[in-house]
């Protein structure tokens, strides 16, 4: 896959592939995605580092997660609570089920969002509860380091 990636040719991360940056700072590829969400005119075609990020989106969204659900204890957690109060908690998680995601959102006011999509929403949050949802999404996918290598 590094054959296919995007590396960077300038800035902090110069000769770095696009992966390798996710890995060791995801809330720095939010960013620059968000910027260019920001910035984009209707009709204007997409630069490689989006494309590049784009494609990363799709790889994340198809990663599996490691840990299994709280409350069903079978199936694969998917979605974690972001909390209308108070800080972002790596224990409010569940799977897909329908009962397993009305059990959690019985226990905390919140919004449930899919873990894999966290990079769409960590720029937009202040950096300690970025963090966190980083550190949940790390937590919920042990096999990250193969996933990009």
């Amino acid at each position: 896959m590094k054959n296919n990636s995007y590396v960077f040719g300038s800035g902090k991360y110069k000769y770095f592939p696009l992966e390798s940056v996710f890995l060791n700072n995801p809330i720095h590829i939010a960013t620059l995605y968000q910027v260019f969400f920001e910035k984009q005119k209707p009709g204007q075609v997409n630069n490689r580092l989006q494309l590049a990020i784009e494609s990363l989106l799709e790889k994340i969204k198809a990663l599996d997660s490691t840990k299994n659900c709280p409350y069903c204890k079978k199936a694969k957690v998917k979605f974690f609570l972001f909390p209308d109060y108070g800080p972002v908690n790596n224990k409010l998680l569940c799977c897909g089920d329908d009962a397993c995601r009305e059990h959690l959102k019985s226990a905390r006011l919140g919004e449930l969002h899919e873990i894999n999509d966290f990079l769409l929403l960590i720029s937009y949050l202040p950096k300690p509860q970025a963090q966190k949802i980083v550190s949940i999404f790390k937590m919920t996918h042990n096999n990250l380091a193969e996933a990009f290598a």
